[in-house]
């Protein structure tokens, strides 16, 4: 992969093939776009193209460590600043919805299984959440605010397996959208099937 150095970073040509591949990658996912799709709509050559990136999987590297990262500080903040047990989770599925919405199901599909990398990062990021998650619920049956008659081994195992449930590409196929599943995903962990009280 190559090492993108700051003054790279910096340049218009550099910042006009990220933006136009984040687009494409967005709504067509990564695997359906072709370097040449990405020059020709980024109005740049491919000996551009190939002065920044190696090729389209080092692109989307660059791409999706920046989304990862960039939501990582987003979900840091609803832990580290948000006040109340409610709000928390009230803008952390907002948050994991607006994200759903953004990003098509070609996307989110190649997202995890574009290159080794990327899913190492996302399994890191998953781990680190999911630790603070865990806390954070543990806190709240401590305090009352939640019910406490659920062992927070179970919900850890199904928290688990909902990780693993999303990168089942399965399960993309039984809706229209990513928006569809990660509502259906959300509403199942959080309200179960009796709904909301």
């Amino acid at each position: 992969m190559n090492t993108i150095k700051i003054q790279e970073s910096e340049s218009p040509k550099f910042q006009q093939i990220v933006e136009t591949a984040t687009d494409l990658f967005i709504r067509f996912g990564v695997k359906r776009i072709t370097v040449e799709e990405i020059c020709t709509t980024a109005k740049v050559s491919k000996m551009t193209f190939y002065k920044f990136f190696n090729n389209k999987v080092n692109l989307g590297e660059h791409i999706i460590f920046s989304i990862l990262d960039k939501t990582q500080i987003e979900f840091d903040a609803i832990w580290n600043e948000v006040s109340t047990f409610n709000q928390k989770i009230d803008q952390f599925i907002n948050l994991k919805m607006a994200y759903s919405k953004k990003f098509s199901k070609e996307f989110f599909i190649d997202f995890i299984n574009l290159s080794p990398k990327i899913h190492d990062k996302v399994m890191d990021y998953s781990k680190k959440n999911q630790i603070i998650f865990i806390n954070f619920i543990e806190q709240a049956q401590k305090n009352r605010i939640i019910r406490n008659d659920m062992d927070i081994n179970f919900i850890t195992f199904m928290l688990n397996h909902l990780m693993e449930l999303a990168e089942n590409e399965d399960i993309f196929t039984m809706y229209n959208n990513n928006e569809e599943l990660t509502l259906n995903m959300i509403n199942f962990y959080f309200y179960g099937i009796m709904g909301k009280k």
